[in-house]
């Protein structure tokens, strides 16, 4: 059996291979990666008789040194994670460059093209800002909570879009694309319901990461931008991103499991080069 982890802020992701199977299993993450928390996280396992491979990636994956009960961990660095995995599932064939998103709890662009993966920009806004803004606004953290508020309410019930602030068209940008976010909360005296709070936060992500990425598509001369992570299954966040996207002339492709890339990533590079 083939094992990989991608030790995330908010969640972590678990992999197990077993011939051509893939299972997929995640858990929130509230400790530091330890040899005490691998055993907790497989307490059925034994590495050293049930484990081929054991692959990591994530925050501080390094403390787990380089082995657990005479099973070699491999390390793998985040963003060759994340590359590997995002090109896997997305089907395309990096010829050509190509930025990928990864859009987590916050959000990070990685050029990809030719096998090879480089950082190339992001933004501390993400799904964190999310759950973060959420709890400050709403008084929720929880995902699933956010997401049914965000898809009952609407952004323009507290954003303002361009038809509230200009008289006539800048460019081509359609009259409702968003002016300011939150920007209608200080124009306004009457109570903003949740919903709409909800739809505006989600929104303004959204948003932001797509403007990363569409400018960093731009710069590198990228014709597709692929998303992963955990952020895009905010229904409202990913068609945030889409329609601000559009604008810019893409299209950008959502891989089937892109909320495990990064695991499924450190799978891949470790099988590739077991040695390292």
């Amino acid at each position: 059996m083939d094992i990989s982890i991608d030790f995330g802020i908010t969640v972590t992701d678990l992999i197990k291979r077993d011939d051509d199977v893939i299972f997929h299993e995640m858990t929130l993450s509230k400790e530091e990666p330890s040899l005490s928390l691998l055993s907790q996280l497989f307490p059925d396992i034994d590495f050293k008789s049930d484990v081929n491979l054991l692959a990591v990636t994530g925050g501080k994956h390094l403390n787990l040194g380089n082995e657990i009960e005479s099973t070699k961990i491999i390390h793998v660095n985040e963003i060759d994670a994340v590359g590997e995995g995002a090109m896997n599932l997305s089907g395309l064939s990096g010829k050509n460059p190509i930025i990928i998103v990864s859009a987590g709890s916050g959000t990070a662009c990685i050029l990809a093209q030719d096998g090879n993966f480089m950082h190339c920009s992001g933004t501390g806004v993400g799904g964190g800002t999310v759950l973060g803004l959420s709890k400050l606004l709403l008084g929720t953290s929880d995902p699933i909570e956010i997401a049914k508020l965000a898809k009952e309410g609407n952004e323009s019930g507290v954003d303002l879009i361009l038809e509230d602030v200009v008289s006539g068209p800048i460019g081509e940008l359609p009259s409702e694309t968003t002016a300011v976010n939150f920007g209608k909360i200080s124009k306004i005296d009457s109570e903003v319901s949740k919903q709409d709070i909800a739809a505006g936060i989600v929104n303004l992500v959204g948003q932001t990461a797509a403007r990363i990425a569409t400018s960093v598509a731009t710069t590198f001369n990228a014709k597709e931008i692929i998303v992963v992570g955990r952020s895009p299954s905010f229904n409202g966040l990913k068609n945030s991103l889409e329609q601000a996207a559009s604008i810019m002339g893409f299209s950008p492709h959502f891989p089937k499991n892109g909320e495990y890339a990064s695991a499924l990533g450190a799978l891949l590079v470790a099988e590739k080069n077991p040695s390292d």
